[in-house]
C-alpha cells in the first residue's frame, strides 16, 4: 500500500515537472485503475509535502536527465498511459530546452560533416575529373563568392539550424528572427569593405551561441508556448514532432 502511494505521488510530481495539468494527471491515473479517493489523496499530499522537492527537481532536471530513481521508475510504470500520436508542430514554432538544443546541435554538425566527407570521397573516387574541376574553381575564387552559396547548397542543414536557434530563442522569450543573423557569417566577399563590421558581427554571434547553450529557459509559459518537455528521440526534437 505504501509503495502504491509513493508511486502515485512520484507519478504526479513527474507529470507536473513536465507541465501537465492536474486534470490531465487525474485522467491518466483514472485510466490506470486508481480510485478517485487514491488520486485526490495523492494530489493533496504532493501539494502539501512535496513543494520543495518539485522545485529541486525542476531546477536540476532543466539541463540534465532525470536522476531520481523513484521518479524514473514511476515514469516507466505509467509510460503505457502516454498517447503515442505524433504531429509536426512546425520547424520554427514553440520552444526548445538548452539540453535538447545542445544535443541537437552536436547531432546536426556531426551529420553535416559526415555528409560532406561522404560526398567528397564519392566524387573524388568516382569522378576524379569533376573533383579536379571543383578544386580549380575553389582556388580561382579569391574573393570568396562561392562562400555565399554554402547555405543554399546545404539548404536542409541551414533550415534546421535556424529552426533550432529560433526555438531556443523562444525559450528565452526572445524573437526568433534573430536566428537569421547567423546567415551574416557567409557575407565574406564584402569583408574587404566592412572588415571591422564582420569581426563585430562574428563576435556577437559567437557570444549569442554560447548564451543559448548555457542560459536556462523560462520555467513558465511565455508568448511562444508552454515550458518545453524533454522526452522523445533527438530526431523528433530536431524536427519538432510531438
Amino acid at each position: 500500500m505504501q509503495k502504491q502511494k509513493e508511486g502515485i505521488e512520484n507519478f504526479i510530481i513527474n507529470k507536473v515537472e513536465k507541465s501537465h495539468t492536474l486534470d490531465e494527471i487525474y485522467v491518466m491515473l483514472k485510466k490506470a485503475g486508481f480510485s478517485k479517493t487514491e488520486i485526490e489523496r495523492g494530489i493533496h499530499n504532493v501539494k502539501k509535502t512535496h513543494k520543495t522537492l518539485h522545485q529541486d527537481l525542476a531546477a536540476s532536471n532543466n539541463f540534465l536527465p532525470t536522476l531520481n530513481k523513484k521518479i524514473k521508475k514511476a515514469e516507466l510504470d505509467f509510460e503505457r498511459l502516454e498517447v503515442n500520436t505524433m504531429k509536426h508542430i512546425g520547424l520554427f514554432a514553440g520552444r526548445m530546452r538548452r539540453k535538447d538544443f545542445t544535443v541537437s546541435i552536436l547531432f546536426l554538425f556531426s551529420l553535416f560533416f559526415s555528409v560532406v566527407i561522404i560526398i567528397s570521397s564519392f566524387v573524388q573516387a568516382l569522378y576524379p575529373e569533376s573533383w579536379d574541376m571543383i578544386k580549380q574553381l575553389l582556388s580561382a575564387d579569391t574573393n570568396g563568392l562561392l562562400y555565399m552559396y554554402i547555405p543554399i547548397l546545404f539548404a536542409p542543414f541551414t533550415l534546421i539550424f535556424l529552426s533550432l536557434v529560433t526555438r531556443r530563442l523562444h525559450d528565452l522569450s526572445m524573437p526568433g528572427i534573430i536566428s537569421f543573423m547567423y546567415l551574416g557569417v557567409f557575407i565574406y566577399p564584402f569583408s574587404e569593405y566592412v572588415s571591422s563590421g564582420i569581426i563585430v558581427l562574428d563576435l556577437v554571434l559567437f557570444i549569442l551561441f554560447v548564451f543559448l547553450l548555457s542560459k536556462r529557459g523560462e520555467p513558465v509559459s511565455n508568448i511562444y508556448g508552454k515550458s518545453p518537455v524533454s522526452h522523445g528521440s533527438t530526431f523528433t526534437k530536431i524536427l519538432n514532432l510531438k
